[in-house]
């Protein structure tokens, strides 16, 4: 039997390079099989994101065993919802910087942002943010890191705007808070200290809301499982080593839609 598998599920922008970039170190002892949906429109919501993810393990060699699922940022979404639906699927979750309900003030100015895209297009919009992507470096890496991590946030491709769009107006009408406590598997948070995209409280929301959870946080912003790729992953083979074995629930009269 090969190594465990976790299914990595990347932000907004659907690649998954920062995190597969820096696998080895943040996932220890597991074979990474990434989700990249940075071509996929969010037209069946975070729902629909889901079962194409789960088809993206489904078509991997390790078919239809269970495995860890890590969500980062918007990915956590996704992730959660897979859990949620298919907990038989799910060994265990890893949430990078995620929320189950992204936090009142900042969810009021992601719709102004939003209002202003519709308004100036997908084309013009999607310029907009990757001119203004360096101007995001503090928030994203923090104060502290090496050129080689600068240089790959820099190149990280952002994906299709339309696209993009489409999973910011998913993330917006996202709430999990109802059904956080169903999700029963067991579940590895991680957040930095300071982060301006994903505040720190929606991750201590999550802690709280669900029943299998610990939360671990390191200095730093968003990017902080990029930046601390090996403190992160430390965390997360510690977690794994305490994670009790058992067989994963089944949800009677729940099957693939």
């Amino acid at each position: 039997m090969g190594s465990p598998r976790v299914l990595v599920i990347p932000g907004l922008g659907g690649h998954a390079a920062l995190l597969t970039g820096v696998g080895s170190a943040l996932f220890p002892g597991l074979r990474v099989v990434p989700f990249e949906h940075d071509q996929l429109f969010a037209e069946g919501g975070v729902e629909g994101l889901a079962e194409q993810a789960l088809g993206r393990l489904d078509a991997d060699h390790g078919g239809e065993s269970p495995a860890y699922v890590c969500g980062e940022s918007f990915g956590g979404t996704v992730a959660l919802t897979l859990a949620r639906r298919y907990p038989e699927r799910v060994r265990g979750l890893l949430l990078f910087n995620a929320f189950g309900r992204y936090p009142a003030p900042g969810c009021r100015g992601a719709e102004v942002g939003l209002t202003v895209w519709r308004l100036l297009g997908d084309r013009i919009a999607g310029q907009l943010i990757r001119v203004s992507r360096p101007l995001g470096v503090p928030g994203t890496l923090g104060f502290r890191f090496s050129r080689k991590v600068l240089w790959s946030y820099l190149r990280h491709p952002q994906g299709p705007s339309a696209q993009y769009h489409s999973k910011c107006e998913a993330a917006v009408r996202f709430d999990a808070r109802p059904w956080l406590g169903s999700v029963t598997r067991p579940t590895f948070i991680l957040t930095g200290t300071w982060d301006p995209i994903v505040p720190t409280a929606a991750s201590f929301e999550l802690a709280r809301l669900m029943p299998d959870a610990r939360l671990h946080q390191l200095p730093g912003g968003h990017g902080v499982y990029f930046v601390r790729a090996s403190e992160a992953g430390q965390l997360v083979s510690r977690w794994m080593t305490g994670v009790v074995e058992r067989p994963p629930p089944t949800v009677a009269g729940l099957s693939r839609a």
